[in-house]
């Protein structure tokens, strides 16, 4: 089956303490707690795949997201990833920081409590393995309805302190991809006929 590779169009991350804040040019997406002065930061990251390379009409059968973790999270860091708003289908760009901050948890769920970003080093995440899995139906939608897909990354309870990936500004860095593997359609039997309510067609 063939399986390609896209790497982030853009990222960036979202961070609540009394009021909200969002980049989109540091060179880290960071995910967990910051405490600076004594003040709580509470830290979601947001990555964007152009699906512009993946065929049109295609049966996803998995979905596989790499990052590359440099500073480790705290002993008790838990990750989760979801669609980025409800589906995947919303633009993190344009959004403003309270509702990015809020739509990198909102959406469905599909990597829950990993103890990955306690380490340092590339991680792979397989967000969803078969054809009717929630990630692989949620890539096939959005390449139909927007050509391009969105996840959201946060530390369960928000209350673990962060980790730092690279960001696509991360000169040299390892930046964010999605691994799409997929079916092709098979095309018409040789001698099938359809009719489309115009004209009657003959293949083979």
């Amino acid at each position: 089956m063939p399986i390609i590779t896209i790497t982030a169009d853009y990222d960036g991350y979202a961070r609540f303490n009394a009021g909200y804040y969002k980049t989109d040019i540091a060179v880290n997406l960071q995910i967990g707690l910051g405490i600076v002065k004594g003040t709580n930061y509470y830290h979601r990251s947001f990555i964007r795949f152009p699906l512009s390379s993946l065929p049109a009409g295609v049966n996803v059968t998995q979905v596989r997201l790499k990052v590359y973790c440099y500073v480790a999270g705290g002993a008790a860091h838990l990750l989760d990833i979801h669609a980025y708003d409800t589906n995947g289908q919303s633009n993190p760009q344009p959004d403003n920081a309270q509702t990015a901050y809020n739509r990198c948890a909102s959406g469905n769920l599909y990597i829950n409590d990993s103890d990955a970003l306690r380490t340092i080093n590339t991680k792979w995440f397989t967000l969803g393995d078969g054809e009717n899995a929630q990630a692989c139906i949620d890539v096939e939608n959005a390449k139909s309805a927007v050509n391009q897909f969105s996840v959201g990354l946060h530390e369960e309870g928000d209350n673990d302190a962060r980790a730092y990936l690279h960001a696509l500004e991360y000169t040299g860095g390892i930046p964010a991809q999605l691994e799409i593997t997929y079916e092709e359609a098979a095309p018409p039997p040789a001698g099938y006929s359809y009719n489309d309510g115009l004209v009657c067609v003959r293949v083979g």
